[in-house]
């Protein structure tokens, strides 16, 4: 894909995702980077940011508004005490946060169990262990252009519920996340998004369910729903789909919620993984 930009840009080994090469993000950025940063996002809905072992919290905040409004995780036990718009994935607890072995051990994108989920996450890398612990992305426009015909019909103007309550009850009776009550549990209620997304800045379509937080598609029975959304998760995290980040320290990666899923996998849990999460607000789908 060929862009016009002032910073270099390096294809990964996925059309998918691209790194941006000799980046400080401690820095003071022009709007003209910025600019330019975004229009590669764009382009490659997963960029990688390296050597930025020296980010502080506060340039990852600032960094972050470069691109909009930034919006909390309605966990609040594992956002940072200090800045809340941090939410801290570590299984140590850094910072003073609840501790958590690996948060996205599944497939999804970020709460879209929100009536306007997030445009993207910016994450950075701050101990990652030698090995394992990776992440995986998954392109769900290349996954919808891949689509049969028939199935592309099938899809236009179904709409799927999304919701975080059934995952959370799920995390929270295995032990892996703190009990709450009734009341709290109530805060995730049902939303409803279209299942195939238009995505407002470039006007590609992309697939919009994951495993996470999808529970059903609307107006169909339990039987057809199911064995629709298997069929797109199956469909949309096959191989040629897929880039595998390998974090090393100091890692940034941004993504695009709009067109990706992504996951991690699983690590040694006596090496320390520690990360912090950045998210920027978005649009309702349409």
């Amino acid at each position: 894909m060929t862009i016009t930009i002032q910073i270099p840009v390096k294809p990964l080994d996925n059309p998918l995702a691209a790194e941006v090469v000799g980046l400080d993000l401690n820095m003071d950025l022009d709007d003209q980077t910025i600019a330019d940063l975004h229009k590669a996002w764009m382009a490659y809905p997963v960029l990688v940011v390296r050597g930025q072992q020296d980010l502080t919290m506060e340039r990852h905040l600032e960094y972050s508004r470069r691109f909009g409004d930034l919006q909390r995780h309605t966990v609040k036990e594992i956002l940072h005490p200090e800045f809340p718009e941090i939410l801290v994935l570590s299984n140590r607890g850094r910072g003073g946060a609840q501790p958590i072995n690996n948060g996205g051990a599944y497939w999804h994108s970020d709460i879209t169990y929100e009536d306007v989920p997030p445009m993207g996450s910016i994450l950075h890398g701050l101990i990652t262990p030698p090995e394992g612990g990776d992440t995986l992305y998954a392109d769900m426009t290349a996954a919808y252009d891949a689509l049969d015909d028939a199935t592309k019909a099938k899809l236009e103007g179904l709409k799927a519920i999304h919701t975080y309550r059934t995952r959370y009850e799920a995390m929270m009776n295995a032990g892996v996340r703190p009990v709450k009550t009734e009341e709290e549990l109530s805060q995730w209620t049902e939303v409803i998004h279209p299942i195939a997304r238009t995505h407002p800045e470039t006007g590609k379509k992309a697939i919009f369910v994951n495993e996470g937080f999808t529970s059903r598609v609307e107006g169909m029975s339990d039987n057809e729903s199911r064995d629709l959304l298997e069929h797109l998760f199956e469909h949309s995290t096959q191989d040629q789909f897929v880039y595998r980040h390998k974090w090393q320290q100091g890692d940034v990666v941004m993504w695009d919620n709009r067109c990706t899923m992504h996951r991690a996998t699983d690590y040694d849990l006596s090496q320390e993984r520690s990360m912090h999460r950045t998210t920027v607000r978005g649009t309702r789908p349409v």
